[in-house]
């Protein structure tokens, strides 16, 4: 019987099973996936915290940036930059691939194309049922990690309740021409509820792409339309992927003999979507919890319960803060967010941002609170008037 079994071979699964597998555990990986190295709907874009983090092979680094320019729809712009580089453009699915490589070298076996359909647990063990290409098959251990996509429905089978808030991310892989640095399109005709970007990877490449919660199919579309127009892109290099992202973390991420770590458990940062660096601080501590767990032989909810407070005081307050700025900001119509750009550049918000100590690529909240705080102390009162209309009614995660 093993000791852990992940469900998911993403990087938060895959990281979580090398910690555990160095400190000796049996740990069995499952994805239903029949390659870990396999095409996601993704930027990859990471922090320097996050990089270090990962401690990965710099030739997965495809572009790194300093900068970065919010576009609106009539086109008006404010540039952030720093002098040294802030933010790193991964090789996704190669990260992927060597995260479960090391895990691999590490100790952890997996098994793909296996798709896990219920996971049944009870005093003496876990007991993991998979549809592995096609024909059934259980796996038992001492405990199980769900470290699946957002989506799956896992967490409502083990009674650890549902996310109420998402948005869809679209993206394709395109051609880029005569872009150099990240561009974010602040326009909500363009990407409803959300924003749209074009990321320079490497060797003329790039990434364009938007989060929306309508018709993601459409408005990528004509993204994509835009961009050719402009002359910003020459051509798609690959199908566009479209993937779910939470915005809200689950009520409640662990069980008797179960956690919950990474996208699926919510531990995504509203404002940008990218869920990489938090659900990696989640897999060290789960990882400690479960060392524990298996070191004492106890697997109670009451143990494993000290994850969920261990993560919650170093994520809730930026998930909180992140929320808050991601509902105000959908709530703008365009006309609202050409007057708070006019506004940034006329009372040097970049230079603001740029040059505070609150400025991070990974944490948000003190400098959210710190531009809202300058918001409030700058903006005219005719300004402040306009921003307090009726906020638009929000339909939750929209087909696509």
């Amino acid at each position: 019987m093993h000791d852990t079994i992940i469900v998911g071979a993403g990087p938060v699964g895959s990281y979580l099973a090398e910690k555990l597998a160095r400190h000796g555990h049996r740990v069995l990986v499952l994805e239903k996936k029949p390659d870990t190295g396999e095409e996601v709907c993704c930027t990859g874009i990471v922090g320097k915290e996050c990089l270090d983090l990962l401690s990965i092979d710099k030739n997965l680094i495809l572009n790194k940036a300093n900068s970065a320019i919010f576009i609106t729809a009539s086109g008006k712009s404010l540039r952030l930059w720093r002098n040294e580089d802030v933010a790193y453009i991964l090789d996704r699915p190669a990260l992927n691939r060597a995260l479960a490589q090391r895990a691999r070298t590490a100790g952890a076996t997996y098994c793909l194309q296996t798709q896990v359909t219920n996971i049944q647990h009870d005093s003496n063990r876990v007991c993991v049922h998979a549809s592995q290409q096609g024909k059934p098959e259980s796996f038992e251990a001492q405990t199980a990690v769900v470290a699946t996509g957002f989506g799956s429905p896992l967490p409502a089978m083990l009674g650890l309740g549902k996310i109420n808030d998402s948005i869809i991310g679209a993206q394709a892989k395109v051609q880029v021409k005569g872009v150099d640095e990240v561009e974010l399109y602040i326009d909500h005709k363009l990407a409803p509820d959300g924003f749209a970007w074009l990321v320079p990877t490497k060797d003329g490449k790039g990434l364009a792409g938007m989060m929306t919660r309508q018709q993601p199919k459409k408005h990528l579309r004509q993204l994509l339309t835009s961009l050719k127009a402009q002359g910003k892109i020459t051509s798609e290099d690959a199908p566009c992927g479209y993937g779910v992202i939470p915005l809200l973390p689950l009520p409640r991420t662990y069980a008797n003999r179960i956690l919950a770590v990474g996208e699926v458990a919510g531990q995504v940062k509203p404002t940008t979507g990218g869920g990489i660096y938090y659900g990696l601080l989640c897999a060290d501590i789960a990882a400690d919890t479960l060392s524990r767990a298996l070191a004492t032989n106890d697997f109670s909810a009451s143990l494993l319960a000290s994850y969920q407070k261990q993560w919650q005081a170093k994520l809730k307050r930026e998930l909180s803060i992140g929320y808050l700025a991601h509902r105000m900001f959908r709530d703008l119509g365009n006309k609202q967010l050409e007057m708070l750009l006019n506004f940034a550049n006329s009372f040097s918000i970049p230079k603001l941002i740029t040059e505070s100590r609150d400025f991070s690529f990974d944490w948000h909240g003190r400098l959210i609170l710190n531009i809202l705080r300058q918001l409030i102390l700058g903006f005219p009162a005719q300004g402040i008037a306009s921003f307090s209309k009726q906020p638009k009614k929000h339909n939750q995660t929209i087909p696509i």
